[in-house]
């Protein structure tokens, strides 16, 4: 470790020790202006108005939501699910039945539609692929999907 190193590393430990900037000159016996720079900055740098607080969660909170829209500008109340709850397929074929299947028939009120959705496991398992197939009048099923999708 070189000298400058060494020197600034023990004016700095002092520091942190609550030495003041004297008692470190006066028992180091190193350059003042060296002793009393590194204070300044040491200071300045533990003063609390001048370090800008920066929060950060560990562990947010995470909200799954569901939004539908028509291509007619009809967009389907979000439906939140529950805190916490993890959107497998049985969770999502039953919002799919009693809650989106319900609202896209009031909605297109006779009209053809085409159901849209990406590729997050919930909406590719079999079990909710059959019963877009089944319940919807056309429906973009994972095979039509490209591999790499926006």
């Amino acid at each position: 470790m070189s000298s400058e190193l060494e020197c600034r590393t023990a004016i700095i430990v002092a520091l942190l020790c609550g030495r003041a900037p004297k008692e470190i000159n006066d028992f180091f016996k190193f350059l003042k202006a060296t002793v009393y720079s590194i204070a300044k900055s040491f200071k300045e740098s533990e003063d609390p108005d001048e370090v800008p607080i920066i929060g950060r969660t560990k562990f947010p909170a995470g909200v799954h939501v569901l939004e539908v829209m028509s291509s007619e500008g009809d967009i389907m109340p979000r439906h939140f699910f529950a805190k916490g709850q993890n959107v497998n397929k049985e969770v999502y074929l039953d919002v799919m039945q009693t809650v989106v299947k319900p609202w896209m028939t009031q909605i297109a009120a006779g009209r053809p539609y085409l159901y849209q959705q990406d590729g997050a496991p919930a909406h590719t398992s079999n079990l909710v692929q059959n019963w877009c197939l089944e319940n919807l009048d056309m429906f973009w099923s994972k095979e039509f999907w490209p591999p790499q999708q926006p």
